[in-house]
């Protein structure tokens, strides 16, 4: 540490703030991505929901139905 001189500690620094700050950039950039994709996947799970409700509708009738047949 000694050895180094005090302009060479300006560069360090730069450094290190340069790796802190492409660091933070490109998980804020994940981050818009994931938002993406998890606004994505929900609408599709809330299709998928209502397709299910359907289904269960009708599997409801066909029971009735079958439970009704003496």
């Amino acid at each position: 540490m000694e050895h180094i001189p005090w302009f060479a500690w300006i560069a360090i620094a730069g450094i290190f703030a340069w790796v802190i700050v492409t660091s933070a950039t490109t998980f804020a950039g994940r981050n818009k991505n994931l938002d993406a994709v998890i606004a994505q996947n929900t609408a599709v799970n809330e299709k998928l929901m209502e397709r299910l409700d359907t289904i269960d509708t009708r599997l409801i009738a066909v029971e009735k139905t079958l439970n009704d047949i003496p």
